[in-house]
């Protein structure tokens, strides 16, 4: 027969054993419940784990959020043109050339005070004017030197290209490149980009006018 003491410890050790069993098996139910809960993407050894990004680095999100806000700033201005063309007179004869003049310089006016005093890159996102640059100089950089000089439209002495103003008539309106073009986010038929010494012009097609400039996008070139 077991004497007291022996039997008193050896329940002492049952239940100590059956203790630490509780605590390994709470603990490893925690440790399974923290691998479920933690993102796919933190877990260490997965191949998917990591976040996409561009070329240049750039997480995909903040290039598509850059997008969208480029995409918003130009469909405000699009209000804005709009509600410029209604209050315009429309065309009575569209094969006129000074009324046709007359109404593109009334439409510019009319759209130059509905946007006083607005500021440059309130279109050209600065999210996104990262982009700009890096689509325009990979552009460039394939080109040959005088293919480049041939898309630069040098500045007339004493002509400034300022936001909300009249494109200068002075500036031939060559044909964008094709290539480059592709390479940039959609714009409205009202709306066209133009490069003008290094500078990246949006450029209201009906009103003739410069809505925004982004500068010193075009890299300079070699002499």
């Amino acid at each position: 027969m077991m004497k007291p003491w022996s039997v008193m410890f050896a329940l002492l050790l049952a239940a100590t054993a059956a203790c630490d069993r509780a605590n390994t098996s709470e603990s490893q139910a925690v440790a399974d419940t923290n691998a479920v809960a933690k993102p796919v993407a933190e877990q260490p050894g997965n191949a998917t784990a990591a976040a996409s990004v561009t070329p240049d680095g750039q997480p995909v999100n903040a290039l598509g959020e850059a997008t969208l806000e480029f995409q918003k700033r130009v469909e405000a201005y699009m209000k804005i043109h709009n509600e410029a063309e209604a209050k315009v007179p429309n065309l009575k004869r569209t094969d006129d050339p000074v009324e046709i003049s007359q109404r593109e310089q009334a439409l510019a006016q009319m759209i130059m005070t509905l946007r006083a005093q607005a500021p440059a890159n309130e279109i050209f996102a600065k999210e996104y004017q990262p982009q700009f640059v890096k689509i325009v100089k990979d552009d460039f950089a394939n080109r040959s030197a005088a293919d480049r000089k041939a898309l630069v439209h040098e500045l007339p002495r004493n002509v400034k290209v300022e936001v909300n103003t009249v494109y200068p008539t002075t500036i031939p309106l060559i044909t964008f490149p094709a290539g480059l073009l592709r390479k940039l986010p959609d714009l409205p038929p009202e709306l066209e980009y133009r490069i003008v010494g290094r500078n990246l012009i949006l450029r209201d097609v009906k009103a003739n006018l410069i809505v925004d400039v982004l500068r010193d996008v075009v890299p300079t070139i070699p002499t």
